[in-house]
């Protein structure tokens, strides 16, 4: 078997894997829902969460960041932020990953189930298809 086989064998086998870990991280994030502002991302619970809830909850972060010129305490407003929307009981965990070179905006991620940061943190990644918009394939 030549070299050139080999690595088609190779790249097709890697492809097949990458697709299937695709498609299990897809699945396992279903419940869960991300929404933008100019300077935070917000990844939610959509059975404990509404739309209208996570865009207040980005009106409100955005304009306390404003109003303290970027220098936010940024626990603090998201649980304000949460309370101000019903939500200070219902939401057990807050993740906060600071923007950075791989993250261009702050990624906040609330939880009404702890058990769901496994599958938060994999959509929180932009890196992960589960992410991505779904579009038609092109070869």
């Amino acid at each position: 078997m030549g070299v050139i086989e080999m690595r088609g064998k190779f790249l097709a086998g890697a492809t097949v894997i990458f697709l299937l870990l695709a498609v299990l991280t897809s699945h396992a994030a279903t419940n869960l829902n991300s929404s933008k502002s100019n300077v935070y991302r917000l990844i939610y619970p959509t059975d404990t969460v509404s739309p209208a809830q996570a865009a207040a909850i980005l009106a409100d972060l955005d304009a306390a960041t404003q109003q303290s010129q970027g220098r936010v305490n940024l626990e603090g407003a998201v649980s304000q932020a949460l309370t101000k929307q019903g939500l200070g009981t219902q939401i057990k965990k807050t993740i906060i990953q600071p923007a950075g070179a791989t993250r261009p905006l702050t990624t906040i991620i609330i939880l009404s189930n702890p058990a769901d940061e496994a599958q938060a943190l994999a959509v929180s990644d932009e890196g992960v298809p589960a992410d991505k918009p779904k579009g038609k394939k092109t070869n």
